[in-house]
């Protein structure tokens, strides 16, 4: 199998290079790519993929976010290699190649949302710490990713990772229109008395080929329109959706994460990457993470929008000199 050569150091792709580069690093990665399945605690199956690079410093793991995929990650996964970093990363259940709890892919699904950290504990145990032993392990989470990596690192005491980056992590959950939570609960209850918790939320989003990248997360039209792209050409990207279960799991976070008996046993050391024009989540409850974990730093981002790493190049610049400096710290 064949390993990356690092450079050292990570250089941002510009808006204008990134529809060609991203092509020559997709050609790139055929031929250093790992990918294979994993039998989770429940049987499901996760999806996952490696790239090892010569000489590695580290391991960096990737938790992606809601409706996310591992293909999507390409870039990223890039620049850590650069950095002399292996890489890791997985569809989360009810996401991408991996399984589901439901017939119809289209909603994800979860039946505890920490079922999620029960998948990252099987992942770190069954293939990182076997396929690279010995190095540090540093987690690298977007949206949905941070409420998992924060359920992981409260429930397993023994984790072999110190430190973790944190990109727009999701603890609360802005609704559509911004309706009350109580509003939403009682909807879910009603669809779930009707149609039962592994059906769709009567009110939840399909996906939309034609998606408009001005109302998108993202700040680079060139990366807006190949995720897109990778999403129309495969089905397997298309979930777009939550069942009863999963929205009604993602609602109760609020009720226990966020919280001093929480947060308190989490000595990970923690950078908190924020986007300031946010419509995804709240980030007023970054507030509480501030103050309560043990050993976290978060930066803002105030003309960014949700999906951080797919911003304008001088965005970029800075999100990717601070992720450095962070992991040379």
């Amino acid at each position: 199998m064949m390993k990356y050569k690092p450079t050292g150091q990570i250089t941002p792709i510009k808006d204008a290079e990134f529809r060609e580069r991203i092509r020559e690093i997709h050609a790139a990665f055929s031929e250093i790519v790992t990918t294979g399945q994993v039998s989770s605690f429940d049987g499901i199956s996760l999806q996952y993929y490696y790239y090892l690079c010569e000489n590695p410093i580290g391991n960096i793991v990737i938790v992606h976010g809601f409706t996310e995929f591992a293909l999507k990650y390409e870039e990223i996964i890039y620049y850590f290699l650069e950095a002399g970093y292996n890489c890791f990363i997985y569809d989360q259940r009810s996401h991408g190649y991996s399984g589901s709890g439901v017939s119809d892919h289209r909603y994800n699904h979860v039946e505890d949302f920490r079922d999620y950290s029960k998948d990252l504990n099987v992942f770190m145990e069954k293939v990182v710490c076997k396929v690279a032993p010995g190095l540090e392990n540093i987690l690298y989470c977007h949206s949905m990713g941070g409420a998992v990596c924060l359920l992981y690192f409260h429930d397993y005491k023994e984790s072999p990772v110190k430190r973790a980056i944190f990109s727009s992590p999701m603890v609360v959950p802005r609704m559509a229109k911004n309706l009350p939570f109580w509003i939403v609960e009682f909807s879910i209850k009603k669809s779930a008395r009707k149609d039962g918790w592994n059906a769709a939320f009567p009110h939840t989003s399909h996906f939309n080929p034609n998606a408009d990248y001005n109302t998108s997360h993202d700040c680079s039209r060139a990366r807006f329109d190949h995720n897109l792209a990778l999403r129309v050409a495969d089905e397997h990207f298309q979930n777009s959706g939550s069942t009863n279960r999963w929205l009604w799991e993602c609602l109760r976070l609020r009720k226990y994460v966020p919280k001093e008996e929480f947060l308190k046993d989490i000595p990970q050391k923690i950078l908190i990457l924020k986007a300031g024009q946010d419509t995804v989540i709240y980030t007023d409850v970054y507030r509480i993470l501030d103050r309560f974990l043990p050993d976290c730093k978060i930066s803002d981002y105030p003309d960014s929008r949700h999906s951080i790493y797919n911003s304008d190049d001088e965005t970029l610049i800075r999100y990717w000199k601070e992720i450095s400096d962070f992991l040379n710290s």
